[in-house]
């Protein structure tokens, strides 16, 4: 259990992990190696600085194993909502093992990621021709980058290893890091993105902060999540919950990073530009594929129909060949009946407006059944019964444009602004122990989707809150990469799988709550055990 052998990561070029073969239904594709000048003589003036950032960025999705593609799935399958490929059945049974390719090729790429960043972070405070006020726009970029990088890392695999500088020659591989170490990069981190990064299109000095990059508010909401992360999963943990029991190790209290949570969500819910959708049909149109970085997306990783710069987003999450995403593979992430019928109110105007009704495929037309659960099959060229389909299709990540795997011009939302609302309900509630705190944070998003049923904590204990919060949740970021890290930070995750999937696909243990750390790095490198 272990991490890639930082030690032999080529930190002037891109890693080359040649002895790493990876196959998988989800991709035939192979990545190009992409070659990086000498960072010494690289980082001499603004446009040099800017360059390097870019590239920071565009290793979000450079590889297979992050944002790209294997990294939804993962968090996906991971979660209770579905099962997605038969390439990811350990992770729907819970039986991931250090061997797993599909957390070895992700351990990989968010580390090439942290590689950039962290050269961005060294370089850009020694270039010489630069605009101080857009040296520090960029350094709050690239420390937002790596802080989310280390926010994933640390929420999959549980302490790794905390490189915050570029490797020197000769220097070997890192041992484990306690979680309060990774956290405290985290925050630190993602407080200097909030004070230096601009706002959304925002220009100043001549320069703009284009849309796509990180915001102020994204930062806010970002360091909002990380503290109710902390204050949760500390919560469980002093209650016994031992799959939390590494954040003991963290200094304060849960109520202490619960009140942080609520002063970062103020700060993103203040900034201008971000708003929520007026009403339901606005509401609709937010998740289109030609509608990215818009008023309730706080930060995406950016799709384009252009070859090499699009995501498998469109195809992971929609029916394979039906005209809705590119060709291929596709149509893994769907979701389980169980998981429409007992974990969300699947009435709620916000899952009616965001799965498929009705599509087609090369051979069968699929209409969406009064249980709302699965799909009427017919031949399409006779109408005759080709038996049902019990799964559900998000109409969340469709791009009607998308011609191959990887042209979707369809964004990932990493965070958005729901997401900063459910935070702060969470939070005071938690805080104050009052679910009737939550009123008004949770109601605003029922009702800008025209919800007459609004929610009301009032009298409920925190356990039933707890639940209902996750209904919420549940409800309202299905499908967006969040449900597995809900489930364990709020130590359920053994009680929703099994709800799911049944007593012997469902069984979660303490050991679940993270994946193991790849055995190409434990190998590796001597410094883990």
């Amino acid at each position: 259990m272990k991490t890639i052998d930082i030690n032999k990561i080529k930190f002037i070029g891109l890693l080359l992990f040649s002895s790493i073969v990876f196959t998988s239904c989800e991709s035939y594709l192979e990545e190009d190696p992409l070659n990086q000048v000498d960072i010494g003589s690289f980082y001499q003036n603004e446009s040099d600085a800017l360059a390097g950032l870019t590239g920071a960025y565009a290793q979000l999705k450079s590889g297979n194993g992050y944002y790209r593609q294997q990294f939804l799935s993962n968090l996906y399958a991971s979660s209770d909502q579905g099962q997605s490929s038969f390439n990811h059945r350990d992770f729907r049974f819970g039986t991931i093992t250090n061997s797993e390719p599909l957390i070895e090729r992700t351990w990989i790429d968010v580390y090439t990621a942290i590689k950039d960043a962290n050269n961005v972070i060294a370089r850009v405070p020694e270039v010489p021709e630069i605009d101080e006020t857009l040296r520090l726009r960029i350094l709050g970029e690239a420390r937002f980058l790596r802080a989310l990088h280390y926010f994933n890392l640390v929420r999959c695999y549980g302490e790794v290893p905390l490189r915050t500088t570029p490797v020197k020659p000769g220097e070997k591989g890192l041992p484990l890091s306690p979680v309060v170490d990774i956290y405290k990069v985290i925050i630190e981190d993602l407080e200097f993105a909030g004070q230096n990064c601009w706002g959304f299109n925002e220009t100043r000095n001549g320069f703009t902060n284009n849309i796509g990059r990180v915001t102020n508010a994204a930062a806010h909401a970002m360091l909002a999540k990380v503290y109710v992360q902390m204050a949760s999963s500390l919560r469980t943990a002093q209650a016994g919950d031992t799959g939390n029991e590494i954040y003991l190790t963290l200094t304060e209290t849960p109520d202490f990073y619960y009140q942080k949570a609520i002063e970062q969500a103020d700060l993103a819910l203040q900034q201008p530009y971000y708003r929520l959708a007026s009403d339901l049909n606005e509401y609709e149109t937010i998740f289109d594929a030609k509608n990215g970085n818009n008023f309730e997306m706080l930060f995406d990783i950016q799709g384009a129909s252009i070859a090499g710069e699009g995501t498998a987003v469109s195809n992971l999450f929609s029916p394979r060949n039906s005209g809705l995403a590119g060709g291929g593979f596709g149509g893994v992430n769907r979701l389980q009946p169980q998981y429409i019928n007992k974990s969300i109110n699947k009435n709620d105007l916000r899952y009616l407006n965001s799965i498929i009704y009705f599509y087609q495929d090369e051979t069968n037309t699929y209409e969406l059944g009064p249980g709302l659960t699965g799909y009427i099959r017919t031949v399409t060229a006779t109408g005759a019964s080709a038996g049902n389909f019990s799964r559900v299709f998000t109409s969340k990540y469709i791009d009607t444009d998308a011609t191959t795997e990887y042209t979707s011009q369809q964004n990932w939302h990493v965070i958005r602004l729901a997401d900063v609302y459910l935070l702060r309900a969470e939070a005071l509630a938690e805080l104050n122990q009052d679910p009737a705190l939550a009123n008004d944070d949770i109601n605003v998003l029922r009702t800008r989707v025209g919800m007459t049923d609004l929610f009301d904590g009032t009298g409920l204990t925190m356990g039933e809150f707890r639940e209902a919060l996750l209904r919420e949740r549940g409800v309202e970021l299905f499908m967006e990469g969040h449900r597995w890290f809900d489930l364990t930070r709020m130590g359920v995750y053994n009680e929703y799988c099994i709800r799911t999937y049944g007593n012997n696909v469902g069984a979660r243990g303490p050991e679940d709550y993270t994946w193991p750390i790849p055995l190409i790095e434990s190998s590796a490198n001597d410094n883990i055990d």
